[in-house]
């Protein structure tokens, strides 16, 4: 499998490195529902020798829709072609990564709620019937495309229209991590940087981490990182109790791993109050959508505040004890 640039703009979701991204659904750990429904999926593929049908991931950006997508193609012996929904500004751009694609490739298109309605309206027909229609002086030619398997992420479920999501028979709406999931995934990074570590520590250090792949991989880069530059204080590449402490107060660690910016939140609510949405916006000195967009959504997920149009509350006064 090689992943194969468009002649637009590519981006992938994640720069880390080789050694530690997934290459087959055993190894991607969470997910179980989704990986037991694409693994059906790849094998009928495989013995039916014909395309894997489109697939749609929805949930927020850090969840590995790009890992997974790779996974899919990897395990089809499949090219794989990445490209994000801004980069497709006009028909042609959306034609031509259409024709570049081989037999049973695999497109990823990330952040698919961006696309423009021309644009979708081509992939419809190339979806169903794996051909392009151009309009050339009021004449419409049909050229025909290989066989291929759309990818589709998007953290905006709600903005796709209903015709446009029926074309896809494979709909995943991916999960949080579990606490042990996101123990899993920290001794997996771990283990790659050849840190060692004593047992009971790593359910401590879980519980700092986001519920999300990649910011669970960026504690694990923040901690390898600390041990390198406290080699001359022999700490080595070992983690124990001691280290830990030193962890909690150098890296700013808390529980969920709220940065500075949530926990300033989560004290304005402190006193269990109704707390007006611009009211908190006017202390953090920020906007309202920057609330909305980047401080509550994890809040939500963890049920420690509840929130209407214009109110906030606090739910969960412990965590920010």
């Amino acid at each position: 499998m090689k992943v194969v640039k468009a002649d637009i703009q590519i981006e992938q979701e994640e720069h880390i490195e080789t050694t530690v991204r997934p290459l087959n659904l055993e190894d991607f750990i969470w997910q179980e529902d989704v990986k037991n429904i694409l693994k059906s999926a790849i094998i009928s593929s495989i013995k039916r020798q014909d395309s894997l049908w489109h697939i749609l991931f929805s949930w927020d950006s850090g969840f590995w829709k790009t890992t997974l997508s790779m996974i899919i193609s990897n395990n089809l012996w499949k090219n794989i072609k990445i490209v994000t929904a801004y980069a497709i500004d006009k028909p042609a751009d959306i034609i031509s990564i259409l024709n570049q694609l081989e037999e049973w490739d695999i497109l990823f298109i990330d952040e698919l709620h961006r696309l423009k309605p021309k644009i979708e309206e081509i992939l419809y027909i190339a979806m169903e019937d794996f051909r392009v229609d151009i309009v050339m002086q009021d004449e419409t030619t049909s050229i025909p495309i290989n066989k291929f398997t759309l990818v589709w992420a998007t953290n905006k479920l709600e903005n796709l229209s209903d015709a446009f999501k029926n074309r896809f028979i494979y709909k995943f709406h991916l999960k949080n991590y579990t606490d042990k999931e996101k123990e899993k995934i920290l001794e997996k990074y771990l283990k790659e940087f050849n840190i060692k570590y004593d047992d009971n520590i790593i359910e401590k250090l879980a519980n700092k981490a986001l519920p999300v792949p990649r910011e669970i991989k960026n504690l694990a880069i923040k901690i390898r990182d600390y041990l390198i530059a406290s080699w001359f204080k022999e700490t080595s590449m070992f983690l124990d109790e001691e280290i830990y402490n030193e962890l909690l107060n150098n890296l700013k660690l808390n529980d969920y791993g709220f940065s500075d910016l949530q926990r300033r939140y989560l004290e304005i609510l402190e006193d269990e109050k109704v707390v007006w949405l611009n009211t908190i916006a006017s202390i953090l000195n920020i906007s309202e959508k920057v609330i909305e967009k980047d401080i509550e959504p994890l809040l939500l997920n963890v049920w420690v505040i509840e929130k209407t149009k214009k109110w906030r509350k606090l739910l969960k006064l412990d965590l920010i004890q």
